[in-house]
């Protein structure tokens, strides 16, 4: 079977022979940039461009052999391989044409990346009677060679972004409460409590006016308020390129006081400083340099509140 890659440049995501027949794939990538939705667009629109950039031998490229050992026969089956860094991973949406079942995988061989993907298994497991989140149908940890989760496909469509409102909260309240056992645990001298680890719009579906909301591999336990400035801050950064830190706490500030009042906290500047210094900590490990800087704006400026 033919794959089709995009983009030209990156060969990031590859979608199978006739892809364009079922919907389900059209949701697998969806970009935020002007520059990447015209891309997107032209790559969609000309059968010649996509020709172009393909391939007829996916197997030198994708694990097409190890991930069919655990679909359904003859499955359709579309591949993220991810960014480059110590948590590369290779992604998988699939649908099995002859009862239409639909099924999400990530597949990691590096040691940090299989970390990851284990702690989101062992995190889906857990939390299953949430009715936001994906179900997890299996989980498998080859020591020295590979971590596999799969899941159902949860229902939505990709959101650009939403302002912070009830819902939100109600889910960031909602997880608070959850006693759950991870191999994140960032415990501080303030309070902690349980979170979703990268709270932010990309990782959120919005299905019949509610949100689901998946990637669940960073979740753990945090000081308070983790997911809500990540939700904050991630977007400013790398979709709005935003660095007005003043701005940012200005324009949201009565969301966080009606967030941390939720847990009896008047002065909520402690949880800002401890969120920028862990963030900044994080991203120092991955080596993520455009958050690194950030972030170290970020601690910089609270430092002095």
């Amino acid at each position: 079977m033919r794959y089709y890659y995009f983009n030209p440049i990156s060969k990031q995501y590859y979608f199978p022979e006739d892809f364009q027949k079922y919907p389900l794939f059209a949701t697998f990538y969806q970009p935020y940039k002007m520059c990447a939705k015209i891309m997107m667009k032209v790559w969609q629109a000309s059968t010649f461009f996509r020709f172009t950039f393909s391939t007829k031998r996916p197997e030198k490229i994708l694990p097409l052999e190890q991930i069919r050992k655990f679909v359904p026969p003859n499955s359709i089956l579309a591949f993220n391989l991810g960014s480059a860094g110590v948590e590369k991973k290779i992604t998988v949406l699939g649908i099995d044409p002859s009862t239409n079942e639909t099924f999400f995988i990530k597949y990691a061989t590096k040691e940090v990346a299989c970390n990851n993907v284990y702690n989101e298994g062992l995190i889906l497991q857990q939390i299953t009677h949430l009715s936001f989140v994906p179900q997890l149908r299996l989980k498998l940890n080859l020591e020295n060679q590979y971590t596999l989760i799969k899941t159902s496909v949860l229902d939505g469509e990709r959101i650009n972004f939403l302002h912070l409102n009830e819902q939100i909260l109600t889910i960031l309240f909602t997880l608070s409460k959850q006693q759950v056992k991870s191999n994140r645990i960032y415990n501080s001298s303030l309070k902690s409590c349980f979170a979703h680890g990268d709270f932010c719009p990309w990782n959120m579906l919005i299905y019949q006016g509610n949100i689901n909301v998946f990637d669940w591999e960073l979740a753990g336990v945090y000081p308070l308020g983790y997911d809500l400035f990540t939700y904050i801050f991630q977007y400013e950064c790398l979709v709005k390129e935003n660095v007005r830190f003043d701005i940012i706490v200005k324009e949201n500030s009565e969301i966080i006081q009606k967030y941390f009042k939720h847990f009896n906290i008047d002065y909520w500047i402690p949880y800002l400083r401890e969120f920028s210094n862990l963030k900044h900590k994080l991203e120092s490990d991955k080596n993520d340099k455009v958050l690194i800087d950030y972030y170290f704006r970020l601690k910089e400026l609270v430092s002095k509140i």
